[in-house]
């Protein structure tokens, strides 16, 4: 069964797609995914049910009003009619990842010890697209606890590459040897 969130991404999506306005419409997402990661509490008045809904629809087309397309703001309407305000979050997100899935955009991240120099991060982008296709973007993390080596992400799939695992795998097979009276015998 699909989530509300999917539902009402697709149904955006195509919307924007007949409109034309595909491009607009999941800007419009990013900053309103971007905007409820960094406040969370942003619409948290207005999705209580506390503030009567005209008053919440006129707020919200007083301060998002020339921000969004009319499209994203009929659907921020909708959400507050059918008491879904809180998940405009969900919805926002799942129309991102639909539109960059359409797209052919592949997000990676990768994480290493220390931030790579510019000719590595080049490099690794472009193996990356020759495995993964010409949408590859790459994000950059790091993490000094890997030691070295570099782990990545592409969605669900997980390529651990750090020396801090192999020191584990290591160890695991040390403390795993059978240790026998004669091993020290000639």
């Amino acid at each position: 069964m699909a989530s509300v969130a999917s539902v009402y991404a697709q149904a955006l999506l195509e919307l924007a797609a007949e409109r034309g306005k595909t491009a607009l419409i999941v800007g419009d997402c990013r900053d309103l995914a971007a905007m409820l990661a960094e406040r969370p509490e942003a619409f948290a008045d207005l999705a209580s049910g506390r503030v009567p809904k005209a008053q919440a629809k006129l707020v919200l087309a007083q301060v998002l009003s020339g921000q969004l397309q009319a499209e994203t703001l009929d659907l921020i309407r909708l959400l507050i009619d059918r008491n879904r305000l809180g998940q405009l979050g969900p919805i926002a997100r799942e129309t991102i990842v639909r539109a960059d899935l359409a797209a052919g955009v592949v997000h990676v991240t990768a994480t290493t010890p220390t931030a790579l120099a510019g000719d590595a991060e080049g490099r690794l982008t472009a193996g990356l697209k020759r495995v993964l296709g010409p949408g590859v973007v790459l994000h950059s993390e790091t993490d000094p606890t890997l030691i070295g080596g570099i782990t990545l992400r592409v969605d669900d799939l997980y390529v651990d590459g750090s020396v801090r695992r192999q020191l584990a795998e290591l160890k695991s097979l040390i403390l795993a040897a059978p240790v026998t009276t004669g091993l020290w015998q000639d």
